[in-house]
């Protein structure tokens, strides 16, 4: 390094560069929540974006420890730092979001930031730079297009995630100081956000086939297929705008916030794309290929879903009382695909059985705080444990009642051939809920019983046993 570059302050872009992902659009999700704000937010908007920033960062609050910083930058920095150069902040974020990003680093010696009625973004920011650095050499580094003219009036470049179109400036070595190229594929962080694994939820369409034994035909096969994928589609959708409403609670989850926008792998505006696509795809795949019902049930889970989304989970009990609404209401879809009737027995059953799994979600997240504190985002307290188990616990014996009497009905005497050999499934279903309970309760759980039902091998061979009981009572007539 020579004399000169060690004299050569460096100015370093925050969004994009120092921290993986774009402090102002996040707030910006966020206030999606608050529609009491949105004819402020729009006035904010009108008056120009830096004002809009300055809205944001008045009405929002983040948190600096738990930004998803980019490593390799922050090291280099500290290094330099230490060699006796000057760091300055130089972001186009508002100077309040940026001032709390310095203090928490401790590493800058000044920041350069919008404030209302100046956006420090491009040619603005240039001479704000060239300001401060006078005649001399300097050193800038960023991530995006838009600081094309500071990069040609550098001394020195510094390189983060650069786009193809504008990789050809880390050609000249001699000017460039650090090329960071860390982020994922994009294809894969959004598969990663679309959550595929969540889609065994969706098998619940597949219930009523089953249980009207049209299974054999391929015409219903295909239908429930169709909606399968239109339902897993449109689900995949609303977790990424999920995810991305709730990328300040994420961050301070040990788990969740290696998710792709609380990491800042994924960036907001490719979220809502491929968000947005996948919504559309899936109502248009059931609008074209499904029946008019079909279409009208997807609508009300949408519906559910970005209620829950936005508003609904945040309210104890009720936020419980969505989710099983929505596994419920995958039966209901798999019903009304095939015209094949609705068994109430059935969707009593899941209402108890999924009411049971989503008070162990709630429990599994509880019992990980500490004391009077409540989880990110929900309604509920550790003092509350108890209760949160209780119930889960009654609601898991009440779905094997309600199962055991359906077991009992003329229905199943009628349709199946050993409707005895159905009853080897009540001692499979109490086993899988309450050893489910306890491993909870040993912290066996991380996360989702869903997730964890799809990679326990114990609940994988349960599912298969339940499985040959139905096929072997269907088809194998037994004498007892």
């Amino acid at each position: 390094m020579s004399h000169s570059q060690t004299s050569a302050p460096i100015f370093v872009d925050m969004d994009g560069t120092l921290i993986k992902g774009d402090i102002a659009l996040e707030l910006a999700a966020r206030s999606l929540k608050h529609l009491n704000r949105f004819a402020a937010l729009l006035k904010a908007l009108f008056k120009g974006r830096s004002d809009f920033k300055r809205y944001l960062a008045d009405h929002y609050t983040f948190s600096a420890k738990h930004l998803p910083y980019n490593s390799e930058v922050v090291e280099y920095l500290k290094t330099q730092k230490a060699l006796g150069r000057k760091v300055i902040l130089a972001t186009a974020s508002d100077e309040t979001i940026a001032e709390q990003v310095a203090n928490h680093l401790g590493i800058f010696d000044a920041v350069i930031a919008s404030s209302p009625g100046q956006n420090l973004k491009g040619g603005a920011k240039l001479a704000k730079i060239q300001e401060m650095a006078g005649v001399g050499e300097f050193e800038y580094i960023g991530d995006s297009k838009a600081d094309l003219p500071i990069w040609e009036a550098a001394s020195y470049r510094g390189f983060v995630n650069l786009s193809a179109n504008i990789s050809q400036l880390t050609q000249d070595q001699s000017k460039t100081t650090v090329d960071v190229r860390n982020k994922p594929p994009l294809l894969k962080i959004i598969c990663k956000a679309a959550r595929p694994h969540q889609w065994a939820k969706n098998c619940l369409i597949f219930v009523p086939l089953i249980f009207s034994h049209q299974y054999s035909d391929i015409a219903s096969v295909g239908l429930s297929v169709v909606a399968f994928f239109a339902f897993s589609f449109c689900a995949s959708g609303i977790y990424i705008v999920n995810d991305l409403l709730d990328i300040e609670s994420d961050r301070t989850h040990p788990e969740k916030k290696n998710r792709p926008f609380a990491s800042g792998n994924l960036s907001i505006r490719a979220g809502l794309v491929s968000s947005a696509a996948l919504i559309v795809f899936a109502f248009v795949a059931c609008g074209l290929l499904l029946n008019t019902k079909t279409i009208v049930v997807l609508s009300i889970y949408f519906l559910i879903t970005n209620l829950y989304s936005f508003y609904l989970k945040h309210y104890s009990t009720i936020d419980v009382i969505s989710l099983t609404c929505l596994y419920t209401i995958r039966i209901v879809a798999g019903s009304t695909v095939i015209a094949a009737p609705l068994s109430l027995w059935l969707l009593n059953f899941s209402v108890f059985f999924f009411l049971s799994l989503a008070y162990m979600k709630r429990y599994i997240e509880v019992s990980s705080l500490s004391d009077q504190e409540k989880v990110n985002g929900r309604n509920y307290k550790k003092d509350e444990i108890d209760v949160i188990m209780t119930t889960g616990i009654v609601n898991g014996g009440l779905a094997t009642l309600t199962l055991s009497l359906y077991l009992n009905s003329e229905y199943v005497v009628e349709s199946y051939a050993s409707p005895q050999i159905l009853w080897l499934i009540c001692p499979l279903l109490l086993f899988w809920i309450y050893r489910a309970w306890l491993w909870a309760k040993r912290g066996k759980i991380s996360m989702d019983p869903v997730v964890f039902a799809l990679k326990d091998k114990i609940s994988l061979v349960s599912v298969l046993l339940a499985g040959i009981a139905v096929i072997t009572a269907k088809l194998i007539p037994v004498s007892f």
